[in-house]
This record gives structure tokens, C-alpha cells and sequence, in this order.
């Protein structure tokens, strides 16, 4: 069993505890994104770890078209666009004008953080992440950690400036990251990206 099925059997256990779906982080911090980021309705957007969907469904309301992510089948509670995949794995996708990434960085295993992030580079020159600094306690809930990569502030912060330039918002407590996050390369021409249809 690889790294990334084993992860996908955690969460799918993880995902059948109803506590776990109680907290939404994402959909906690979807103001401070509408706030903070320079968006248009119409936008793409893909929600990458989205869980139960509820941010997804959020910004879907203020008029993104909004694709979810997630490792386990069983997350989502939304009916809207979703594929199952592994962030460190991921097959090819059409490139989107944002990603949204709130509480998944820390549960990446340290050593597939970087080709994670790389790949969300790829997927969107512009994003918005929330990375939590501190252990997490629903995986006693299975008998697991979930946070598998607990970092500080800086740590984090060297990680992301290899692919982007990165603005910290205010919206800061000292258990976790919040920034805004956008390429320093021209988007490629022959980047597929989602067509501009009407939402």
C-alpha cells in the first residue's frame, strides 16, 4: 500500500466520524479571502482538501466556479464539480484563476510537501492558503495523527516563496498561517484553463 493509499484510507475513516465534520476552517475564513483577494465574479476557483464542500458552497454563492478536491470520497456534502486525488499525486487538471487551500498543508507527510506545493503552484497563479502550526486532536477520534507536518510561521514561509510572492494577512493568531499567495511567472499560453462561461 503506497503513502498516498494509506492517507486515503485515514481520511475516509475520518470522514465517517460525524465530530470531524462539526469544524470547517475554509468556510470560517471565506470572508477574510473575499476581503483580502483581488477577485471578479466568474472566476475559477478550485478548493484543494475541501472537505465537506461548505466553503466551496460559500464561494459558489458569491459566483466562483468552484471545483472541489479532496483525497477522500466520502468528504464532500455539496453537489458541485469534484474529483478525488492525492495533492502530491495529482493527474493533469485545467489550470484555475485560484486555489483554495485551508487546513491541508499540515496533514501532508513532510516528505511530500514540497512536490504538493509545487503542484498547487501549476494548478492556479493565484491562491489563498490557511496552515495550521499546532497538533490537531480529531484523529484520537480513529487513532491517528493528522497533523503530519507541524511547522512554524517561517518554516512555512520559506516553502511558499520558492513558487510565489506571498502576502500574510492580519487575520494571524500564533496556531496558524494565513496568506494570499500569487505566481511570479507569466501563466504559459498553452496552460488549459477553465472556459469562461456564465455562472
Amino acid at each position: 500500500m503506497t503513502r498516498a493509499d494509506q492517507e486515503k484510507d485515514k481520511y475516509r475513516r475520518m470522514w465517517n466520524c460525524w465530530q470531524y465534520r462539526l469544524n470547517s476552517p475554509g468556510e470560517r475564513l471565506v470572508g477574510t479571502f473575499l476581503k483580502h483577494a483581488a477577485w471578479e465574479k466568474g472566476d475559477s476557483l478550485i478548493d484543494v482538501g475541501c472537505g465537506t464542500g461548505r466553503a466551496a458552497k460559500a464561494l459558489w454563492e458569491k459566483g466562483f466556479r468552484v471545483t472541489m478536491l479532496d483525497i477522500a470520497p466520502n468528504a464532500p456534502e455539496m453537489s458541485l464539480p469534484f474529483f478525488e486525488a492525492c495533492l502530491w499525486d495529482l493527474p493533469g487538471t485545467p489550470y484555475y484563476d485560484w486555489f483554495y487551500c485551508t487546513d491541508v498543508m499540515e496533514h501532508i507527510p513532510p516528505e511530500h510537501v514540497d512536490q504538493s506545493l509545487y503542484n498547487l503552484s501549476e494548478m492556479a497563479d493565484r491562491g489563498f492558503f490557511q496552515i495550521a502550526l499546532c497538533q490537531d486532536g480529531c484523529g484520537d477520534l480513529i487513532g491517528e495523527r493528522l497533523h503530519l507536518t507541524v511547522r512554524p510561521h517561517l518554516w512555512w514561509l520559506s516553502k511558499l516563496t520558492k513558487h510565489w510572492i506571498v502576502t500574510v494577512l492580519p487575520d494571524q493568531q500564533a496556531e496558524r498561517l494565513v496568506c494570499l499567495v500569487e505566481t511570479r511567472l507569466k501563466v504559459p499560453e498553452n496552460r488549459t484553463k477553465l472556459p469562461n462561461t456564465e455562472v
